[in-house]
């Protein structure tokens, strides 16, 4: 590969894991596509990569004539001139991966969503995005471990005990309903926090799968789950962390419901996770909210 300038820095991966998890992908499913995009483009990911004696280019090496500057409204040099920026910008070719994703069902973002591993995610990345001919696919898959022990956060990595979440729709109640709302609540849909899956529940779950490109059908399982719940840490407030002082209390912990991530809450995740033998860091992902929520 073409050696990178001062844009493809050393913190180029962290910088894509992060990305898609703000898209609402899964820890394990934004390493599987950064792992990927290491293979793509070297290490760390090079947005000015150009195959030697190839058509590849950038972090996903799009081939030129084809993807990178061809295909009609399919291409990173006509994406890139939409908003006036370099065809090299990392970002840019960030933002057009993910403009494939969603605009265009045969790249695979159904398929990548409904993967529960970093392996499974690697490789629906791979053979549905990359389409790639020799593939190295155990190389992708440790790179894309590498990613997610590097920046992965909660005793989100494959070693951690993960609980499966539970599947709610319409006529559910009790205490997950109320997490669910709170985090829907979070996502700036009008729900009141209840415990009861009604109508108003039921609309706001299919307007948010709606708005991530989820299957639009009122249920909230894995999917939908790990869609909804982010990554929360001390300093972090709002309606999510509601959520998580509502399952902490449920799970006997004497914190209050105040939306504010400080010192007490801090605390009790800690507790909990070492009494669950998750990886003790009081930071919540997958897995701690994945044990918490019943």
């Amino acid at each position: 590969m073409a050696a990178s300038p001062a844009e493809a820095a050393t913190n180029n991966n962290q910088a894509a894991f992060n990305y898609f998890v703000a898209k609402g992908l899964t820890q394990r499913q934004a390493a599987g596509v950064v792992g990927n995009l290491i293979q793509e483009s070297g290490n760390p990911i090079n947005p000015y990569a150009n195959q030697p004696n190839g058509p590849g280019m950038g972090i996903a090496q799009w081939s030129e004539g084809g993807r990178w500057d061809r295909d009609y409204r399919d291409n990173m040099r006509w994406y890139a001139g939409l908003s006036g920026r370099s065809v090299y910008n990392l970002t840019a070719q960030l933002d057009f991966i993910w403009y494939e994703l969603t605009t265009f069902s045969g790249y695979g973002l159904s398929s990548l969503r409904a993967t529960t591993t970093v392996d499974a995610a690697t490789t629906v990345f791979m053979q549905k995005f990359e389409r790639c001919g020799t593939c190295a696919t155990a190389q992708r898959i440790s790179y894309a471990k590498t990613v997610l022990s590097q920046y992965g956060s909660g005793g989100t990595g494959d070693t951690g005990t993960e609980t499966n979440l539970p599947v709610l729709k319409q006529g559910s109640s009790g205490a997950a309903v109320k997490t669910l709302q709170y985090l829907l609540r979070s996502t700036g849909r009008s729900v009141t926090v209840d415990g009861s899956f009604g109508p108003a529940t039921y609309s706001a779950v299919r307007s948010f799968q709606s708005s991530r490109g989820l299957t639009v059908d009122g249920i909230v399982g894995n999917n939908t789950w790990y869609a909804l719940l982010p990554v929360l840490r001390q300093g972090s407030s709002g309606e999510a962390v509601k959520a998580l002082q509502h399952e902490l209390r449920g799970a006997g912990y004497s914190v209050a419901i105040d939306g504010s991530f400080g010192p007490a809450t801090y605390s009790a995740v800690r507790s909990y996770q070492s009494a669950q033998r998750l990886t003790v860091d009081g930071v919540v992902g997958n897995n701690t909210w994945g044990s918490l929520i019943d």
